[in-house]
């Protein structure tokens, strides 16, 4: 009877659980992915053959005996991020095979007794991880024995929390010879003392310290001296001094080590850092190939200490971003120039993220900068120089005032001869190089190139002996027009993947192709966030190589044309603009790249319609073998009564929504004819029985008329009617967008009536003159007599159609504080809710240059 309820509620399992799991075959091995299904148990309906199972982000809070006793394939075992707090001690009965087990962010009792029972089985384990287990809220017991790791002598990789006062001696450690890795996560220690991790094997050759963010009193030298093969110390957001971290690598001088990475090293309380030469003695001996100081308020150095390692040629990989120094500084700019030819190994550089600025400082004598106490107070005030002509402060650039030696202001930068990634972005500093010719050496293998988010305003003049072969390159948040000279070709001519986002492409109209003409040989572009709402015809005409563009979050409303000459396209992101439909060109042409080969496309978070006349993109939108973003296609639109709904809803009741659409044409058709057939016939009656008369009148009045229109030419773009407490935004911002960036002319009458001549001529001359009209309403608009006189005449000249466009822009009031004198020619009005960013800017450009709104 047991056997048989067994069975049937394996059945119960596998109806409810089997199904739901992805059952994925690479090469030889079977693995059953069962992760985000909300499963309470573990499933029992899966093949018996299966080697991995991963059920995490599930909702398993127990795991009770023999609950993997039915895989005996198993060689791994993933559990993390569920709810288990309690594991019966044989749960892991049978699992002989078993090689790597994670059982991270759960709520483990790591420290209880019978978890020594539920590994114990487990004895050809190579890889255990228990992290974010440890929770501070819960009583930890002090000091805490962990679990006995003595039974897996096959050991290599462990990754567990550590407590306060962590007990090691009694997890026999001592008998796991093959571990090599130990990570620390949720790190709660109070001190770092030297005999803290002395239990610990000394076969371990990378440990790493994560998230100490609690106060860490007392950091000896020798904490690391227990393992002396460490080629890997990583320690981030570890809450100590940075020298107490430099510290640590005592044991360690004149060794060989593959990393040391401190990243986010600062106490609770964030102090800026400078660098002495004491403070990084044991790293400047070390021979290490990747270096990380990252993120830890560095200020500054002290000379011949950051930039003096004994074994400069061990460096490959050097990162400094996040802190706030600068490597060319007065005198370091000599040690940089003589570290550069040294490092000849260095294929990794990053110095991203150092916000530099040296406003209202004090004079700094140059002579001094070698004594180290006055060094840091040039690195706390910065520093600038004196001018014997002027007397008057000015920043000090090493590069500018060498350049100034000479004829023109040129410096060249030896780059290490291996430097294939160099990255140097969000790089902010007070110093603006302009006229500056750079000349660099050693670039035949630098292939990734990012300098995005630079303050600059002018792009440098930049040559090199060899050519440029850089692949990958960013170069967003610059104004994109400042690239375009001679002088910046050779330098993307081999870009295949180049990141232009808010670039300001939107500026560059009728540029933007001469941009693009700078990366011949691009194969992946993203231009998103451009605010580009046109894009020139012939943008990609030297781009033919292009496969991947990405245009996305801009102000497209259809696709541009440029992209259809574009052979090789095979992905394209055109998501977030303002697209209602796609047309037949375009959908005759992607499906003709789909037979080619797959095609992506991306319109999530566009203006999609749903009507009659989009009715053949719907039914397109499911039947073209183009993929899509969204693998449903379930996007969002407007139906024709302005409701919201979505693409799959609409086609699903594809009739209902579309079936009287043809109906709808031929009453059109039979209104047209009817309408046509009165609009011919009763007029050529008219005309039949007064041709004479109509002859004699065309003859006296018709021609004058149209000469007179025709001859017609306009003084003024806009006419502007506000009231006076607009007066300010008017002239300090209106204005100076609409002449100045838009190169309209604007008749104000503050600045443009006639002294002495009578007002209400200069009105109705002005808005006679005048091609629009623009009314600014705020409050105190309606209190002034002269704006319903401005309003008669902007209703006579728009009667008379020489008035082209009446706008109202509500700026500062409500919309229905529009005058009711303008309700007979409302029609006409456009009326903008007006909102102090570029969105009411777009909204009056489109309706001053647009036909349509």
């Amino acid at each position: 009877m047991p056997t048989l309820i067994y069975l049937i509620i394996s059945l119960i399992n596998f109806s409810v659980f089997a199904h739901k799991c992805r059952i994925v075959q690479h090469g030889d091995q079977t693995i059953a992915d069962c992760t985000r299904l909300k499963l309470n148990y573990v499933p029992t309906g899966l093949p018996l053959s299966i080697s991995g199972l991963d059920l995490s982000y599930n909702q398993i809070s127990k795991i009770e005996n023999n609950a993997f006793e039915s895989f005996s394939n198993l060689t791994t075992l993933t559990m993390d991020s569920n709810n288990i707090d309690t594991i019966d001690g044989p749960a892991f009965k049978g699992l002989k095979r078993l090689r790597w087990l994670s059982m991270k962010h759960n709520q483990l009792n790591i420290c209880s007794t019978i978890f020594d029972i539920v590994l114990k089985p487990l004895l050809h384990l190579q890889h255990l991880d228990i992290r974010y287990n440890i929770n501070k809220t819960v009583d930890i017991p002090k000091p805490m024995v962990y679990p006995y790791f003595g039974n897996h002598s096959f050991l290599t990789d462990l990754y567990m929390d550590i407590v306060q006062n962590p007990v090691f001696n009694l997890s026999g450690f001592e008998k796991l010879s093959k571990l090599n890795t130990i990570k620390f996560a949720r790190c709660y220690l109070k001190q770092m003392t030297n005999d803290t991790l002395v239990d610990l094997p000394s076969t371990i050759t990378a440990i790493y310290f994560h998230q100490c963010v609690g106060r860490i009193s007392i950091v000896e030298a020798d904490l690391l001296k227990p393992f002396p093969l460490l080629k890997i110390l990583n320690m981030n957001r570890v809450a100590i001094q940075l020298g107490d971290a430099l510290q640590l690598l005592y044991p360690f001088t004149n060794k060989r080590m593959n990393s040391i990475i401190f990243k986010q090293i600062s106490p609770q309380v964030p102090k800026p850092v400078f660098i002495s030469r004491v403070m990084i003695n044991y790293l400047m001996h070390i021979c290490v190939k990747t270096l990380v100081l990252a993120e830890s308020e560095i200020v500054g150095y002290e000379q011949r200490s950051l930039l003096a390692p004994k074994f400069p040629e061990c460096l490959e990989n050097v990162v400094l971003s996040g802190n706030r120094f600068s490597i060319a500084l007065g005198p370091h700019l000599g040690e940089l120039i003589i570290l550069l030819k040294k490092i000849i190994n260095l294929k990794f550089f990053d110095l991203s993220y150092n916000a530099i600025n040296f406003n209202n400082i004090e004079y700094c004598n140059l002579d001094v900068l070698d004594n180290p106490s006055y060094a840091k107070e040039i690195y706390r005030k910065g520093c600038q120089i004196k001018s014997e002509t002027t007397n008057e402060y000015k920043d000090y650039n090493p590069i500018l005032e060498k350049a100034q030696m000479i004829d023109e202001p040129k410096f060249t930068i030896f780059l290490p001869a291996n430097l294939t990634f160099l990255r140097v972005s969000h790089y902010m500093t007070s110093y603006i190089q302009t006229g500056q010719k750079l000349y660099v050496a050693n670039v035949d293998n630098l292939r990734y190139l990012d300098f995005s988010y630079w303050q600059i305003k002018q792009f440098p003049e930049i040559y090199s002996e060899t050519p440029f072969n850089v692949k990958y390159m960013d170069i967003s948040g610059l104004n994109a027009s400042i690239l375009i000279h001679e002088t910046s070709i050779p330098v993307f001519q081999n870009v295949q993947t180049a990141i232009l986002k808010n670039a300001m492409l939107g500026l560059t109209i009728g540029k933007n192709g001469i941009v693009f003409q700078l990366f011949p040989a691009v194969e992946k572009l993203d231009i998103s966030y451009n605010n580009l709402w046109y894009l020139d015809a012939d943008a990609f005409d030297k781009n033919s190589n292009l496969s991947n563009v990405n245009i996305a979050h801009n102000l497209l409303p259809a696709i541009p044309i440029a992209v259809i000459n574009l052979r090789y396209l095979g992905k394209f992101d055109i998501s977030y603009n303002r697209l209602q439909t796609i047309n037949k060109t375009f959908r005759d042409w992607m499906d003709e790249k789909s037979y080619e080969g797959i095609f992506y496309l991306s319109i999530e978070g566009n203006s999609l319609k749903c009507t009659c006349d989009t009715s053949d993109f719907i039914r397109w939108l499911f039947s073209t073998k183009v993929v899509f973003d969204l693998v449903n296609k379930n996007f969002s639109c407007t139906l024709t009564n302005g409701s919201e709904s979505n693409t799959v809803v609409v086609y699903r009741r594809f009739h209902e929504h579309f079936g009287n659409c043809n109906s709808k044409n031929w009453l059109r058709l039979g209104i047209g004819l009817l309408v046509a057939f009165v609009i011919f016939t009763v007029p050529f009656a008219v005309i039949f029985n007064f041709r004479w008369k109509i002859t004699f009148w065309i003859y006296r009045n018709f021609k004058r008329v149209v000469e007179h229109r025709l001859e017609r030419k306009f003084d003024y773009d806009i006419y502007l009617s506000y009231a006076d407490d607009m007066l300010q935004w008017v002239k300090g911002d209106f204005l100076q967008r609409i002449e100045t960036s838009w190169h309209m002319k604007v008749c104000v009458e503050d600045r443009d009536f006639l002294i002495g001549a009578t007002k209400a001529d200069e009105i109705a001359n002005a808005i006679a003159g005048s091609k629009h009209a623009i009314f600014i309403l705020s409050e105190s608009y309606k209190d002034n007599e002269w704006h319903k006189f401005e309003i008669e005449r902007v209703k006579f000249e728009k009667c008379r159609n020489y008035l082209q466009k009446i706008i109202i822009v509500v700026k500062e009031a409500r919309v229905n504080c529009v005058p009711h004198e303008l309700d007979d020619i409302l029609q006409y009005v456009t009326i903008i809710d007006w909102a102090d960013n570029e969105i009411g800017w777009d909204k009056l450009r489109m309706t001053l240059f647009t036909d349509f709104f």
